[in-house]
């Protein structure tokens, strides 16, 4: 079996710890771990060579760095990047065509909690037998409560291996309609988990939506004739924005659920994210860098931060989300709101990412900045190299913190070292480069100009084609 990971997201939901361009499946939130590297750890058995994630190409380079780290035989070429998304149904569609018609897949998101994985296994060894039928099998987890934050899948009496045939999908309910599921029973929280023969689910799918499997196929090889950097944006839109759910799932009748309990959550909000993780004796979960809370007589609090010492006395029920340049407070029962504040906040930077952004060839980190000046701190990998550039509107110095500097600057090349500086003027081509094949480059960049965004970057020569 051939596992494709949705690795998509807005990041929106989880703000400040998630952000646009770092969604929450990039995040460690139960463990050291990201979420992504939990769920692919989860299923694979060939160290990530029977993996492939659909994501963004903004995270293309997080996706790679993250399974570079656990699984050594995962491939760029198993990144299956969209040009923009367009809900689930055409990313499904398309990532497809990177597969073999006769491949068993399960289809998963890539940033939900799973809390029994041997049972998860389990069940999905299940699902593959099924799916060998000509089937297409969704996993629905036993509801607990009568929650309507999720879609329901009523079942028939139908057994079909493990599994029901499916009567019908649901909406997200009311309370009320919700709490009327559970007293009828054969109900299911939809997790949006699918398993399928590749070649099945498109014969489904061009029943149903055969303007998906058409603009997937074309897309798909033109993407594999030319490289997945000529699938355009404007080609992508082609797509309907769909969900898989509405363009197929409602509607085939092949469709079996298999009833599952191990401890799922879509971590969709911060109140979930508080049901997962360890609580003290007073309901309280604490998760701080260095251990740099401060507590006294709180009742059932979510406090997450990083290096900063926080204290709270005499709080109940609360949220406090603590980032370097993002501070959340918020009642528990009102933190599935934060996408309405993040909506009011626009394009501010701090929706888009944090202070530390990662690039392919290191990070860099605002330290400071002001009217016409900012501070970076930089730091380049092992044998990595920035791009070929120059800017309009800025210049730049550069200070070695720590390691050794190559600067091209002009037609020149100079080597820095530790407490060395170059001035880099407006206008004139540079690159820095780190020749250590293992210690990590530092370097401290000054900027000074009239306007000093990101979009003042005219690369001319890139080694990862941006």
């Amino acid at each position: 079996m051939k596992f494709v990971i949705l690795a998509g997201g807005s990041g929106t939901r989880l703000w400040p710890l998630s952000r646009k361009n770092e969604p929450k499946q990039f995040i460690a939130l139960e463990n050291e771990d990201s979420m992504l590297q939990n769920t692919v750890a989860r299923v694979t058995k060939e160290d990530g060579g029977d993996v492939f994630v659909i994501s963004s190409q903004d995270c293309k380079f997080t996706v790679m760095e993250q399974m570079a780290i656990k699984f050594h035989n995962f491939k760029e070429s198993q990144i299956i990047i969209e040009p923009i998304g367009r809900n689930t149904a055409p990313a499904i569609a398309y990532g497809m065509q990177f597969l073999q018609p006769d491949d068993i897949v399960a289809v998963l998101p890539s940033d939900h909690h799973i809390g029994n994985n041997e049972e998860f296994v389990r069940i999905l060894h299940e699902a593959e037998k099924i799916a060998k039928q000509r089937k297409i099998v969704t996993i629905g987890i036993v509801p607990d409560s009568p929650k309507t934050g999720y879609g329901y899948i009523k079942k028939t009496s139908s057994a079909v291996g493990k599994g029901f045939a499916v009567e019908r999908f649901v909406e997200k309910p009311n309370r009320e309609t919700a709490a009327a599921y559970l007293n009828e029973g054969g109900y299911y929280w939809n997790a949006g988990m699918f398993i399928f023969q590749v070649s099945f689910f498109m014969e489904q799918l061009q029943i149903f939506a055969p303007q998906i499997v058409q603009i997937a196929q074309n897309l798909g090889n033109k993407a594999k004739a030319e490289g997945a950097a000529s699938v355009t944006e404007n080609e992508y839109t082609k797509f309907p924005k769909i969900s898989i759910d509405y363009a197929l799932m409602e509607k085939t009748t092949e469709i079996v659920v298999i009833p599952g309990i191990f401890g799922w959550s879509d971590v969709g909000s911060f109140q979930s994210l508080h049901e997962i993780l360890p609580k003290d004796k007073k309901h309280n979960a604490i998760k701080i860098d260095n251990g740099n809370f401060y507590g006294k007589d709180n009742k059932n609090m979510l406090v997450i931060g990083t290096n900063r010492k926080i204290a709270a006395i005499g709080l109940e029920s609360l949220v406090i989300i603590d980032t370097p340049d993002a501070l959340l407070v918020a009642k528990n029962d009102k933190s599935e709101q934060v996408k309405e504040i993040v909506d009011q906040m626009g394009d501010v930077p701090e929706v888009a990412h944090h202070v530390t952004v990662y690039r392919p060839w290191g990070a860099y980190t605002i330290l400071d900045e002001g009217p016409n000046y900012k501070v970076k701190q930089l730091l380049v990998y092992p044998g990595k190299r920035i791009s070929l550039q120059y800017h309009y509107h800025r210049s730049e110095n550069w200070t070695v913190a720590s390691g050794v500097a190559e600067v091209l600057l002009g037609d020149n090349i100079q080597v820095l070292k530790t407490s060395e500086s170059v001035f880099i003027p407006a206008a004139v081509r540079h690159r820095l480069a780190n020749p250590s094949k293992v210690k990590v480059l530092k370097i401290i960049e000054v900027q000074t100009g009239e306007y000093l965004g990101e979009e003042d970057i005219i690369r001319l020569d890139d080694d990862y084609s941006r």
